[in-house]
C-alpha cells in the first residue's frame, strides 16, 4: 500500500510540475510560417511529377511544362509570414488553482471509482485459463469498437442499399464473435451484392460457425463463390472442409490440391493443407502412388522471391471506409526510382485481404522485386481508383524488409495528409 501511495504522489507531482512550469515561467511564443502545410503539399506534387516522368506517363516536354506551372503556382500561393515573438505574463492565479485542484480532484475520483483493497490483491487475469483470457480480450475488443459499429449501423440506417457497408458490418461482427448479427448483416449484403466471391465465402463461414449444417446454405454459397472464382482461397478451403465432413475424400483431396496450387510457396497455410491431403488419403482407403518422374535436364533456376501477408483495417478507421474503393498493395524500393516493383489490386470491401507480390506482378520487365535489396510494402485504399496517393486516402506502410522477407502483415492505420 505504501509503495502505491508513493507512486501516486510522484505521478501527481510530475503532472503539477509539467502544468505549472509554463504558467509561472512562460516562454517566448513564436509565430512560425503558416504556409508550412502548403509547402508540404507542393513538395508531394513535385514528387508525383517525378514519378509520372519515371513511369513514362509524362514525356520530357510535358514534365517541364507541368513543373514550371507548379513552380509558378507555388510562388503565387506560398508566401512567407514574418516570425514574431512576444513575452507572456505569468499566470499565478491559475497556477495556484491547479496546485490545489489536481490533488483534491485526484483523491476524490479515486475514492469514488477506485479500490484500496484491489491494490493488495493479485490480478485474477494472470491466473485465468486461456479460454477465459480470450473471452476477456474479446469483450474488451467489442467494447472498443462498439462506438464505431454504432456509427456504421446509423450510416446503414440512412442508406440500407449499401451492400459494401452491410458486408463490412458482418465482418466486424464475425471478428468479435457476434455470430447471429454477423449472419443477418451478411444476408442483407448478399442480396445487394450477389456476385462477390469473397462476400459469399464470408457469409458461408459465418453460417457455419453459427451452427448451420454445412450441407445446406453454406455449401450453396461456397459453390457459387467457386463458380465466380475457381481459385478463391477461402472458398476452396471451405469446399474442401465440407467435402471432408461428407466423407467425400476424393472431392476433398481435389479441392485441397487446387488450393495447394494457388497458395504461394511460403504460405503459412500450406503445411496444414498438405497434412489434410495426407489424412484424406489415409481415410479414403485408396492407394495413392507417387507418379514416376522421368529424368530430365534441370531447367535454369528462377529466383522465386515473393512477399505475402494479410492487410487489415485499423478499427479506428472502420467508419471512414468506402467498401467500393480500390485497394492497392505494392512493394516500393528504398533505393532508386520510387516506381513500384510489384503491385496487386482489389476492393476495400474484401478486407482483411490476403496478398502475394512477386516478379509476375511487376510493372516493368526490367524493374522487378527479385532485383531489389530492401523494400517497403504499402497498402492504400484509393478514393479515386488511382495508385498515386491523394489527400484523404487510407494507407498503411511496413517497416523496411528484404525482398525475400516471406510474410509481411500490414495494418491500414493512417490517412494521407
Amino acid at each position: 500500500m505504501l509503495v502505491f501511495l508513493v507512486i501516486v504522489s510522484a505521478m501527481v507531482l510530475i503532472v503539477l510540475a509539467v502544468l505549472l512550469k509554463p504558467l509561472l515561467h512562460p516562454q517566448v511564443s513564436v509565430i512560425t510560417d503558416s504556409n508550412l502545410e502548403r509547402r508540404a503539399i507542393f513538395r508531394q506534387q513535385f514528387e508525383e511529377l517525378e514519378q509520372d516522368k519515371l513511369n513514362a506517363i509524362l514525356d520530357d516536354a510535358q514534365y517541364e511544362q507541368a513543373k514550371s506551372e507548379l513552380e509558378r503556382r507555388m510562388l503565387d500561393e506560398v508566401g512567407l509570414v514574418p516570425v514574431s515573438a512576444g513575452k507572456s505574463q505569468p499566470d499565478r492565479r491559475l497556477a495556484l488553482i491547479l496546485l490545489l485542484l489536481i490533488p483534491i480532484a485526484s483523491a476524490f475520483i479515486y475514492l469514488k471509482i477506485g479500490s484500496f483493497a484491489s491494490v493488495a490483491t493479485p490480478s485474477v487475469m494472470a491466473h485465468l485459463p486461456t479460454s477465459s483470457q480470450q473471452a476477456a480480450q474479446q469483450s474488451a475488443l467489442a467494447d472498443d469498437i462498439e462506438p464505431l459499429l454504432q456509427a456504421l449501423r446509423n450510416k446503414l440506417k440512412d442508406n440500407p442499399q449499401d451492400g459494401a457497408g452491410w458486408a463490412l458490418l458482418g465482418r466486424s461482427y464475425l471478428e468479435i464473435k457476434r455470430f447471429d448479427e454477423a449472419v443477418k448483416a451478411y444476408e442483407k449484403a448478399e442480396k445487394l451484392i450477389p456476385d462477390d466471391p469473397q462476400l459469399l465465402a464470408d457469409y458461408a463461414d459465418a453460417l457455419a460457425v453459427n451452427g448451420h449444417a454445412p450441407d445446406g446454405l453454406p455449401e450453396t454459397l461456397v459453390l457459387r463463390a467457386l463458380k465466380l472464382n475457381p481459385k478463391h482461397v477461402k472458398a476452396l478451403m471451405l469446399a474442401a472442409s465440407i467435402a471432408f465432413d461428407h466423407k467425400d475424400y476424393a472431392q476433398a483431396i481435389d479441392y485441397w490440391g487446387q488450393l495447394e496450387q494457388v497458395l504461394p510457396a511460403d504460405s503459412e497455410w500450406l503445411p496444414e493443407v498438405k497434412a489434410s491431403i495426407g489424412e484424406a488419403r489415409k481415410l479414403s482407403g485408396i492407394a495413392f502412388t507417387e507418379p514416376v518422374v522421368k529424368k530430365v535436364v534441370p531447367a535454369p533456376v528462377i529466383n522465386s522471391v515473393g512477399i505475402s501477408g494479410t492487410v487489415r483495417l485499423a478499427p479506428a478507421l472502420l467508419n471512414q471506409l468506402d467498401g467500393n474503393a480500390t485497394l492497392f498493395v505494392f512493394a516500393r524500393p528504398t533505393q532508386g526510382p520510387p516506381m513500384p516493383l510489384a503491385i496487386v489490386r482489389g476492393f476495400a470491401r474484401n478486407l482483411p485481404y490476403n496478398y502475394h507480390l512477386d516478379d509476375s506482378s511487376a510493372l516493368a520487365p526490367n524493374h522487378k522485386l527479385s532485383q531489389a535489396g530492401e523494400v517497403v510494402i504499402v497498402a492504400r485504399i484509393s478514393k479515386t481508383g488511382d495508385a498515386k496517393a491523394v489527400t484523404g486516402d487510407l494507407q498503411g506502410v511496413s517497416a523496411v524488409v528484404k525482398a525475400n522477407a516471406g510474410v509481411v502483415n500490414l495494418e491500414i492505420n493512417q490517412r494521407v495528409p
